[in-house]
């Protein structure tokens, strides 16, 4: 697929989407999301964005390792009990043919208000499209 070409409209739009999303979370919850998203979908490029990207918002480099695993094998100590929720909803979310667990929905809904799960949501949907986008025109 090394002569995928697509439209420069279509990746204007997804970037100018991507730049107004999730913007009811606070930046580095919204890196991390984007990085363990991306570590799920196998998009190196977009991983080491987001790692760089989580390194100049001041993230320790553990965490920025630890986002690479799923957050119930991270140490406790790495993340607040909301920014898991949001980071198992997001695995949830992304890694979509095991189904919605319903019980990750409502955890991330004791944590987050709804503008922010529903901003949660976006980043979610957003990086997966741009990783989808990455990975198919590689």
């Amino acid at each position: 697929m090394a002569d995928a070409r697509l439209r420069p409209e279509f990746l204007k739009a997804l970037e100018d989407f991507d730049g107004e999303v999730g913007r009811a979370l606070k930046p580095g919850l919204r890196a991390m999301v984007r990085l363990r998203c991306s570590h799920i979908n196998g998009d190196a490029y977009s991983v080491r964005m987001h790692s760089e990207e989580l390194a100049r918002l001041g993230a320790r480099p553990d965490l920025i390792a630890a986002l690479g695993r799923p957050v119930k094998l991270m140490r406790a100590d790495l993340v607040t009990p909301g920014q898991a929720a949001a980071l198992r909803f997001a695995e949830v979310l992304t890694d979509y043919p095991r189904g919605l667990e319903i019980e990750a929905r409502d955890e991330v809904r004791e944590h987050l208000s709804a503008r922010a799960v529903g901003a949660l949501i976006e980043v979610i949907a957003v990086t997966n499209a741009w990783n989808r986008v990455t990975r198919g025109s590689e």
